[in-house]
């Protein structure tokens, strides 16, 4: 999150006192007869309008020190279904909010290969769906600072950047599922203390 210190300004005075110009000089230019002058500071005053609350909402994003997600494509979608082809049984609103908790995982966790080494986007995306199934249920209270990396025998290592804690969790490929849930529930099968953060 950005300090006080490195804060964007938002220029409220700048940005307010160029929109209440423009809009005086539209019934300045209707007393004066000056139809044209009206027309254009009208005009002038509604695309200032639009670029100041465009730099607002940027400015507000940019000092919010959130990520946007990222966003899957068809391709890597396609790389998942390959992987997983009982994702296509699944329902579409439970495929729409597991591509946006995928997303906001990559976009705010680094995920590697090794302790040391980034992995590939693929490799990133898998890793990351297989965290948000496994915790598919359960409601992020806080945004943990941590890191995943792909341990011995292919489990998942899910480090804590605060306390240096360390859980493995053993996931694994496809089993033929028909929902999120099953998949799930053969994952804490596997990993009867994944629950205990």
């Amino acid at each position: 999150m950005n300090s006080n210190n490195n804060r964007l300004s938002y220029r409220f005075p700048f940005w307010l006192t160029v929109i209440f110009l423009l809009l005086v000089l539209v019934p300045i230019g209707l007393l004066l007869n000056q139809v044209l002058l009206a027309k254009v500071s009208g005009v002038l005053c509604l695309i200032v309008v639009l670029l100041a609350l465009k730099y607002w909402f940027k400015t507000a994003r940019l000092n919010s020190g959130i990520n946007e997600r990222v966003l899957l494509t068809h391709n890597d979608w396609f790389e998942i279904e390959r992987v997983y082809p009982s994702v296509r049984n699944w329902s579409k609103s439970d495929i729409r909010t597991l591509k946006d908790r995928i997303g906001l995982m990559l976009a705010n966790v680094e995920l590697r290969k090794s302790q040391t080494e980034l992995a590939s986007r693929n490799e990133a995306i898998q890793m990351a769906f297989q965290f948000c199934v496994l915790k598919w249920n359960e409601s992020e209270k806080e945004a943990e600072k941590f890191y995943l990396y792909i341990g011995q025998k292919n489990t998942l290592v899910k480090h804590a950047l605060l306390n240096q804690n360390e859980e493995v969790f053993l996931l694994g490929f496809d089993q033929s599922t028909n929902s999120i849930s099953e998949l799930e529930s053969h994952y804490n099968g596997l990993n009867p203390n994944a629950h205990s953060n």
